[in-house]
């Protein structure tokens, strides 16, 4: 009896030893199935609305930061002998400040001689006035001739009176010329600023020989409007035009970025030299000067910075992201999902393309739902489940 209890307690242990092996081995099934029932689970894509956009344009310039406003006065030999100059580098001056000062005693002179000659003038018309005025009055005594022989004679009086007063007010009239023109060279002999600013060059030293009319006295700029000036290559000319925005960066301070729209551009290449050389393959091409005046704060800016200059692209088109397109058999297609939540590939045109965005020129409206991740398991009719991203 007591053999038989121990047999079936042994019995019993293994019993229980193989449903524990069962149970861990269910167990290990169980654990090593799990991740072959998540991957099953089906990927959500990710859906865009398409809008009318610009990409982001490929040409880059270099240019170099400049005043827009600037005054340079030029020595002119005409005026005379350089006096004064009144200003240094560095000076901050106003609208209408005298900058610098010819010998004026020439001109002084001039004016002088034209203001005696008006006054000279006006005291003869005076005195012409007054003995027209003292003409000796005409008694009424007929004549033959039906009027009184001293009216004849006093009539003859006025009119050589009259006659005189004419002739008067035109010799007048040329010496308010004469004054006019004095005024205006002594004037000429003080050179005034035309803006406010600051005196950058000074030169003390300029030639009095006739070919010194070239040399600059003194440069004044205005730091309150910059303008960035270049050139650009006869490649880019085609693609760029006058209203074109932009965006430029300097060197020197590199996490910093302003803004401009494209004003001038020349028809004309810098130098016909160089463009005749380059005909002969001398050279790269002809160089034509642009300018970008500056939209932004100036901030940190400064005269002088060389500069980068990204053109914005002007034309607008409908937008997707890069990843969205598909090419098949030399065809261009995108995934969109329709009202009815459902995948349908349409066949699009692209146009140009940056970092992120891709143009759609044609197939495609603004405001279409664009599955920016499609997937090969994409089907035609199939409902896509998808998570809508903002752009």
């Amino acid at each position: 009896m007591k053999r038989n209890k121990k047999a079936k307690k042994w019995q019993l242990y293994t019993a229980i030893g193989v449903a524990s092996a069962i149970v861990i081995g269910a167990a290990g099934i169980l654990i090593f199935r799990q991740p072959s029932q998540s991957a099953v689970k089906e990927e959500t894509s990710h859906i865009v609305t398409a809008k009318e956009g610009s990409v982001a344009s490929s040409v880059l310039l270099s240019g170099t930061v400049t005043a827009k406003n600037e005054q340079y006065v030029y020595f002119d030999a005409s005026k005379g002998d350089l006096d004064e100059i009144l200003v240094s580098v560095g000076d901050k001056v106003e609208e209408g400040q005298a900058l610098v000062k010819y010998s004026s005693a020439d001109a002084q002179a001039a004016y002088d001689a034209a203001d005696r000659a008006v006054a000279k003038a006006d005291r003869h018309i005076e005195e012409l006035n007054k003995a027209r005025e003292n003409a000796p009055a005409s008694p009424q005594i007929p004549t033959e001739a039906g009027l009184p022989e001293q009216a004849q004679a006093g009539t003859s009086s006025v009119s050589s009176i009259d006659s005189q007063i004419s002739d008067a007010k035109d010799n007048r009239a040329d010496a308010v010329a004469q004054l006019n023109k004095a005024q205006a060279q002594l004037d000429a002999a003080t050179v005034l600023s035309t803006l406010e600013g600051t005196v950058v060059e000074v030169n003390r030293n300029v030639s009095k020989s006739p070919t010194g009319n070239s040399q600059v006295v003194v440069h004044v700029v205005s730091n309150e409007n910059l303008q960035v000036k270049g050139e650009l290559s006869e490649y880019n000319l085609a693609n760029l035009s006058v209203g074109q925005e932009v965006t430029f960066t300097s060197k020197v301070y590199q996490d910093k970025s302003w803004t401009g729209k494209i004003s001038y551009i020349s028809d004309y290449p810098k130098n016909n030299g160089e463009a005749a050389n380059a005909a002969l393959g001398g050279n790269t091409g002809s160089k034509y000067p642009y300018t970008v005046d500056v939209t932004s704060d100036i901030g940190e800016l400064k005269q002088g910075f060389s500069v980068s200059v990204e053109v914005k692209n002007k034309s607008k088109a409908i937008l997707v992201p890069l990843t969205s397109v598909v090419t098949e058999n030399d065809k261009n297609y995108v995934w969109i999902v329709d009202d009815q939540k459902k995948a349908k590939k349409v066949e699009v045109t692209l146009g140009n393309a940056d970092a992120d965005n891709q143009e759609i020129t044609s197939g495609l409206t603004d405001g279409a739902k664009v599955i920016s991740n499609p997937t090969s398991s994409l089907e035609e009719g199939k409902e896509v489940k998808a998570d809508e991203e903002t752009n």
